[in-house]
């Protein structure tokens, strides 16, 4: 059922692509999710590179999957916010933290932009690499690389310099308190305390701490200079607020879930398939149109041809066409029924019989295959976790949509359905 959603918000949302910035649903009071935003995400998805040679309806299950994790993630910030994460002492430190980061960052492209190259040995690169784009490329990057690095030191001690900055490391040797000043100059201030968050204080010692604020310093001074560069990061502020308020109300989830690791063996006793590790089969296959065309290649690979060499030139599957028939390794149970059941009882590479679905008509072999095996507790702890997780979550995302509700502005005739 979740499935057939999928495939009609995608036909739907065909019929809207016109206007990018059409509002395709609305979360709660105030949040949506367009058609912009809905593309930028599929671009950036690690499918990205794969989607284009996709089928009609795999592309249709992906879009709508992206869609409704879009307006879910947006139900789950509404209800960050509602539970205060933004007001909290973490974010507030993180989002510090992560803006300080990215200012320093834009601050080294502006001064790696700097250098030039001079025209004389620009010259000189294309006389001796001629030809070869990407021996001229590395030639220029190397240069840039090497005197980025003094330019970059250069700048940094000079911002030190203007910015009179005092460092106090013999205090670290007092036992230093949150308050602890361990560095200040004209517009910067470092304490013990800032380091680390007060409700994360960990052990730390000193050599550390002059490290973390000698960095610190760098950064601080790096981030002031873009700001006054006029470099602007608000985008990705609010792109990354957004994501941390969702993080932090989920790892808080997370938590009450899961309180102890006593819960985690609790559910391992209760489930102890997820031990259970099937059969992994590294598969080699072929797809053709007809079946005619299918028993023409069947009699081919009998007669020694190789089924890999055929799946590059004739496949009609775009992923097995492109990697000639390598499928990689798949569970047991993974594939199509029908795959399955004409599979089961292959030995290694055997030849299966010709297998019909509504990708076309398939011949089969099993190249390798890893046996089954049961594993204990310890050996897949971070399994259990997941699974709990996952079981736990998706009975919280439903409590969270039917507090903000999603109202789906595609088409009348499409509402979400219980999975």
């Amino acid at each position: 059922m979740k499935k057939i959603f999928f495939i009609s918000l995608f036909f739907a949302l065909l019929n809207n692509q016109a206007n990018a910035n059409k509002v395709l649903v609305t979360i709660g009071k105030s949040g949506q999710v367009t058609e912009q935003q809905l593309e930028s995400a599929m671009q950036g998805a690690p499918f990205a590179t794969q989607f284009p040679s996709m089928d009609e309806k795999d592309q249709a299950y992906l879009r709508g999957d992206m869609l409704l994790r879009m307006a879910r993630a947006e139900a789950l910030y509404q209800e960050a916010v509602i539970a205060g994460k933004e007001q909290s002492k973490l974010f507030k430190y993180e989002m510090g933290n992560f803006k300080t980061s990215l200012l320093a960052q834009r601050y080294l492209v502006s001064l790696r932009q700097q250098i030039k190259i001079p025209e004389a040995l620009e010259q000189q690169f294309s006389a001796q690499i001629q030809d070869n784009s990407d021996a001229l490329i590395a030639a220029r990057s190397v240069y840039v690389a090497k005197h980025f690095t003094s330019l970059k030191d250069q700048q940094i001690s000079k911002l030190i310099e203007q910015a009179n900055v005092r460092t106090y490391f013999e205090r670290l040797d007092k036992t230093p308190t949150a308050g602890t000043i361990l560095a200040e100059g004209d517009g910067i201030l470092i304490k013990y305390g800032d380091l680390i968050p007060a409700d994360q204080q960990i052990a730390i010692d000193n050599q550390q701490v002059t490290e973390k604020v000698e960095e610190w310093i760098k950064l601080t001074l790096m981030a002031k200079a873009a700001v006054a560069q006029a470099e602007n990061v608000d985008a990705q502020i609010q792109e990354y607020a957004h994501n941390l308020t969702i993080r932090l109300l989920l790892a808080d989830k997370e938590q009450q879930w899961i309180p102890d690791e006593g819960t985690l063996r609790d559910y391992f006793q209760q489930h102890p398939k997820i031990g259970y590790i099937p059969e992994r089969r590294q598969i080699g296959q072929i797809v053709l149109a007809t079946k005619e065309q299918a028993e023409q290649m069947q009699a081919r690979i009998k007669a020694g041809e190789s089924l890999f060499e055929l799946a590059g030139q004739y496949s009609i599957d775009p992923y097995g066409h492109q990697h000639s028939g390598d499928m990689g390794w798949l569970k047991e149970g993974s594939a199509e029924p029908v795959i399955e059941d004409a599979i089961k009882n292959l030995k290694d590479n055997e030849l299966s019989a010709i297998v019909k679905t509504d990708k076309g008509w398939h011949l089969i072999v099993i190249v390798n295959r890893k046996p089954a095996e049961r594993k204990d507790y310890a050996a897949i702890k971070d399994r259990v976790r997941q699974k709990l997780i996952a079981e736990k979550m998706t009975v919280y995302l439903q409590e969270i949509v039917e507090k903000h509700p999603l109202q789906w502005q595609i088409d009348e005739q499409i509402k979400i359905k219980k999975d």
